[in-house]
């Protein structure tokens, strides 16, 4: 796989950027559980959070009472961006080692009227032969451009 592949998304938010990170990184569960790995509904999953400090992590908490860690936080500044070690196989299964995770940063700007997000997921090649399946899935209908839809609709209703 070559080192350059990796999925790139822009998103525009209806929020003011210090509430459009809110929304990103406080408030997960408004967005997160809409979406499920392979675009379905999500049924089983029943919070999701992120400890916005470095070193955090971000999970899901499923209604059987499991806790799955799907990655780190491994830099943070509010409100310009967030980085994380994305710790979660193509088919769902957790990496549990951070360096062996790939990497996504989330950046945003302020923008007339909103808040422009852009997304950059790369480092797939960290994930090794699961590496070109975890690059379509995070490209796939059921990642990235989900999430990021839901996302978007959360921060057209959202009111905090």
């Amino acid at each position: 796989m070559p080192a350059e592949e990796n999925c790139h998304f822009e998103i525009f938010l209806n929020l003011p950027r210090d509430k459009a990170f809110a929304l990103l990184a406080d408030h997960l569960s408004a967005w997160w559980l809409a979406v499920a790995p392979g675009g379905g509904v999500r049924d089983k999953v029943q919070d999701a959070g992120l400890e916005p400090h470095a070193g955090g992590v971000c999970y899901e908490i499923t209604a059987n009472h499991g806790h799955l860690v799907w990655g780190t936080v491994l830099s943070i500044e509010r409100p310009l961006y967030i980085r994380l070690a994305w710790q979660v196989t193509s088919d769902g299964k957790p990496i549990r080692d951070s360096a062996a995770a790939s990497r996504v940063m989330i950046s945003l700007r302020e923008a007339a009227g909103g808040t422009r997000l852009e997304l950059v997921h790369t480092d797939f090649i960290r994930h090794g032969e699961d590496a070109q399946a975890s690059l379509e899935a995070a490209r796939g209908e059921g990642g990235w451009p989900a999430r990021l839809a839901s996302l978007q609709a959360a921060a057209a209703t959202t009111r905090f």
